[in-house]
């Protein structure tokens, strides 16, 4: 008779991951683009890195979904380097989604997070759309 053994996964809240805030060129554009849109404390990327493998991982607390007929809050990590994007959940607030990150991944909660809710994120694609308009340069401007 043989013996089988299984191993449980970690979790990543039960590993010793330091979680700090840190942003690409893409990710620092789509901060500034929500906080000018929604309002400070509404995007965020952290990265974090686990000292007993080294492996390290990327969490994004912020909206997602803005195309959609009812945008929401996402939660979502992946191991670096990414091809992906990051896996998650989606949740009707700010601060839900950070909850779930912290209790999950251990990833901290951002002090100066605000607890928006979905009414915050209401025709949310139609002012993207608006803010994108407002940074292109004026075509009249270039040509002078």
């Amino acid at each position: 008779m043989s013996t089988i053994i299984l191993l449980a996964r970690e979790k990543l809240v039960e590993r010793d991951i330091h979680w700090k805030e840190s942003y690409t060129d893409k990710t620092a554009f789509l901060k500034e683009q929500f906080e000018a849109v929604i309002g400070p404390g509404s995007y965020f990327r952290f990265e974090g890195e686990d000292t007993g493998s080294g492996d390290r991982y990327y969490c994004i607390l912020g909206p997602a979904k803005i195309k959609k007929p009812r945008a929401k809050f996402f939660a979502g990590v992946r191991k670096l380097p990414a091809t992906y994007s990051a896996g998650g959940k989606y949740f009707d607030s700010m601060d839900t989604a950070a909850k779930y990150a912290r209790d999950t991944w251990g990833v901290p909660t951002p002090s100066t997070m605000k607890p928006y809710t979905s009414a915050q994120l209401h025709g949310i694609s139609a002012k993207v759309n608006k803010w994108k308009e407002s940074r292109e340069p004026n075509n009249d401007e270039e040509q002078k």
